[in-house]
């Protein structure tokens, strides 16, 4: 028997929806890029990695769907990650500073990790948790944005050497919405707009804060055992992995848009052959793929409203 190393991505996915199937196939084929090669790689050498159930029904293709995409996002996540390694490893000076590829290279280590318990934590069913660590995948993403914007940030993070200083470098950048602040204000300079009324950001906000009560236990959010909202990717779940993938999504789509360099730097690098290579080129070049995805999980939420603040009163 096949172990989940050498499996077809499709058995990992019973449920999902054909169309999003064919679409997702289409994309890498027409990039000529090996789906399968850079998921046994991504997904299935996660941490904790775990399978579905298979004899585990859902009503819809919906919750199947979401875990599809949000291993999407992960595996860019992770293509880039080892990209970075190559970009630290050159001996010639690229666009990034030397302190905003290690930077980016640790912040893309920890969102692995992180994504790898969120996943597990949703296919266990246990969301609580996995709100708290999509809490930190947001501002992770964040932080690996506002590193490809100002290159004073990313000489302070990585000049952090202790626990104290890490924290003193997180109040100070990071939290209170101070990273995205400064990515949404790199967006707007290209004319996304991004201010305190729009309705993302009070979307974001109103997300954030649910996510945010996950980590301190409430009794205002407590209520007798629903065995009907137990079970793998069940609906408090299901609005982890969309957050966390919508922001995978977004880390994508809009480091193409304002990490000039980062993109000069990897047209630089050498294509070479096998694994890595679809690897730098899913890194450099997959982008369209996954906002083809975030155009399909948008129209999805618009048929399916999210309603995660439900889920957590």
């Amino acid at each position: 028997m096949l172990d989940a190393t050498h499996r077809g991505l499709d058995r990992h996915y019973v449920g999902v929806s054909p169309q999003l199937l064919a679409r997702i196939r289409q994309n890498w084929l027409t990039r000529r890029l090996d789906l399968d090669a850079i998921w046994r790689e991504s997904i299935a050498t996660l941490p904790g990695f775990a399978e579905l159930d298979r004899g585990h029904t859902f009503a819809d293709s919906r919750p199947v769907d979401l875990l599809m995409l949000f291993d999407q996002g992960c595996c860019w996540v992770d293509a880039l990650r080892h990209t970075l390694l190559a970009l630290r490893a050159r001996t010639d000076t690229g666009r990034l500073t030397s302190e905003q590829v290690r930077g980016l290279l640790s912040v893309t280590g920890r969102l692995r990790e992180e994504l790898a318990a969120v996943r597990a934590l949703a296919i266990a069913g246990l969301a609580m948790p996995a709100m708290q660590i999509s809490r930190a995948i947001s501002e992770d993403v964040d932080l690996a944005l506002a590193l490809l914007v100002r290159r004073r940030l990313a000489q302070a993070f990585v000049q952090c050497a202790s626990p104290g200083d890490a924290a003193e470098f997180w109040r100070s950048h990071v939290a209170g919405g101070r990273a995205f602040r400064l990515v949404a204000q790199a967006l707007y300079r290209v004319g996304l707009d991004y201010s305190e009324d729009s309705e993302y950001v009070r979307w974001r906000k109103e997300v954030l804060v649910f996510l945010g009560s996950a980590v301190h236990t409430s009794f205002a959010g407590a209520a007798p055992p629903d065995r009907t909202a137990a079970g793998p990717l069940n609906a408090a779940a299901q609005e982890c992995l969309y957050f966390a993938t919508i922001r995978l999504q977004e880390m994508c789509a809009y480091s193409m848009v304002i990490g000039q360099e980062l993109k000069c730097d990897l047209a630089a690098l050498p294509l070479g052959e096998g694994l890595d290579a679809t690897r730098l080129r899913f890194a450099r070049d997959g982008g369209e793929i996954i906002i083809d995805q975030m155009r399909w999980l948008t129209e999805a939420a618009d048929a399916a409203p999210v309603r995660l603040r439900a889920h957590v009163h």
